[in-house]
Order: structure tokens, then C-alpha cells, then sequence
């Protein structure tokens, strides 16, 4: 059985409001977002134990990063043993790791 994956409610946040912003611009492309989302969560899911710790995070804290194709957006998530935790769904340009009090 695969492993569930379990949002931070601000993550999700981040997700709905990224996609809003892309709706006002194209309606489409909200639900190109959200696909490019799922696309990247499913590549989390197959690829985590091959996927290296984020850069300039602790690497003792676990924490991975998957690129969101197409947008300017990485997720970063931490495999628990019966879990995936995403932690953010951060836009590159935001501050760097402003979701560290997410852990």
C-alpha cells in the first residue's frame, strides 16, 4: 500500500492560492497548475528514496525538494515512515525556506 500524502494546511494554501492566480490570468491554466502539482506529487511518491536532501537545508532534517514542470514551483516534503509530508509548495522567488517552522 502506498504511503498517504499528508499536506501542511499552509502548503495547501499555497497550492489554491497559486492556482487562483493563475485562473485570473488564464482559466486553463488553473487547472494546468494543479495538474503540474499532482505530476510532481507522483514523481515524489516513485523517486523519494533517489531524490537528495534540499540544499541549504540541515540534511539531518530530511527534507527533499521535487520541481513543479512548467512553473516556477518546488515542493518540499519529508518521507516519515508511514507518510509524506509536504512542508511547502514554494514559488522560487519567495524567500528561501520561510516554511522551516513547518517541521
Amino acid at each position: 500500500m502506498a504511503k498517504p500524502i499528508i499536506f501542511a494546511q499552509q502548503a495547501r494554501d499555497e497550492v489554491n492560492a497559486a492556482a487562483r492566480r493563475y485562473g485570473a490570468e488564464r482559466p486553463e491554466l488553473r487547472v494546468e497548475f494543479h495538474a503540474a502539482v499532482k505530476e510532481a506529487l507522483d514523481r515524489m511518491v516513485r523517486l523519494s528514496r533517489h531524490l537528495g536532501t534540499s540544499p541549504l537545508v540541515d540534511p539531518g532534517l530530511g527534507i527533499k525538494r521535487v520541481f513543479v514542470e512548467r512553473f516556477p514551483f518546488s515542493v518540499y516534503f519529508i518521507e516519515l515512515p508511514d507518510r509524506f509530508r509536504v512542508l511547502a509548495v514554494a514559488h522560487a522567488r519567495q524567500l528561501p525556506f520561510y516554511w522551516r517552522d513547518r517541521l
